[in-house]
């Protein structure tokens, strides 16, 4: 009988041991699953090799579409950058743009529109063919890929819009759009937003640097670099071909 009340209150004891060591013990924090991370794919650009540009390297002239209530350029064969102010709402809900040009050959073509993409803040819009233009119809343009500011200096651009032309206008860049300081120097007409300013390179020819917004300025392609090559990339298959800043101003 001794033996056996030592057993149980050794049982008693070590129970009681054990509750108060886990009453004592620390409470450990609940654990919390770390926020998946989302990896967006970065952005591929095809960059132009020097000297071997798919695309005519002489100055070119015949570059400007007609396209709603102003212009536009060709980047791609199913694609056409402009001006968003030159794309009414009511005309892209009903389909009714059209993107009319005069081809290499001095013959008259027009081409519908079924999607218009608009940049959320920026002055820009792409227009998706309904076919493609070909090369020999019209070649496209090369983009900008690297954004132009004061540091490169005074730029010349050229401007076009319709059969009209108006070369080495003085433009200064900033962190988003490109300039012409003095009133005297905006060459234009009416009608002419959402026209090309280009660079002609002498090593990969005229290079795509901004669009007409009016009132000597131009917001620059580059800074929308990424949202055009996603835009073109996801509704099509086109390719798009871009320079870098050294090629452009031949430096």
């Amino acid at each position: 009988m001794p033996f056996l009340m030592n057993k149980q209150c050794l049982v008693f004891l070590c129970w009681l041991a054990g509750t108060c060591a886990l009453a004592s013990a620390p409470q450990s924090a609940p654990t919390e699953q770390a926020p998946a991370v989302e990896f967006t794919p970065a952005v591929e650009f095809t960059m132009v090799t020097a000297n071997e540009s798919p695309y005519p390297l002489n100055d070119r002239k015949n570059l400007s579409v007609h396209c709603g209530g102003g212009k536009g350029v060709l980047i791609s064969p199913h694609w056409v950058l402009t001006a968003s102010h030159c794309i009414t709402t009511r005309k892209a809900k009903a389909g009714d743009v059209k993107v009319r040009f005069t081809t290499s050959k001095r013959k008259p073509a027009t081409i519908g529109v079924n999607k218009v993409l608009r940049h959320k803040t920026k002055d820009l819009a792409l227009l998706r063919l309904v076919r493609p233009v070909k090369m020999v119809d019209r070649p496209p343009v090369l983009l900008l890929r690297q954004t132009l500011s004061r540091d490169d200096g005074k730029l010349l651009v050229k401007k076009v819009a319709g059969n009209e032309i108006w070369r080495d206008i003085p433009a200064i860049g900033g962190s988003d759009n490109l300039r012409v300081p003095k009133k005297e120097d905006r060459h234009g007409k009416a009608g002419s937003s959402g026209g090309p300013w280009l660079i002609h390179s002498q090593q990969v020819g005229d290079v795509l640097v901004g669009i007409t917004h009016g009132g000597g300025f131009a917001p620059q392609v580059a800074h929308a670099a990424k949202w055009i090559q996603e835009s073109v990339t996801t509704h099509s298959n086109d390719q798009l071909i871009w320079a870098t800043k050294q090629q452009t101003l031949d430096r």
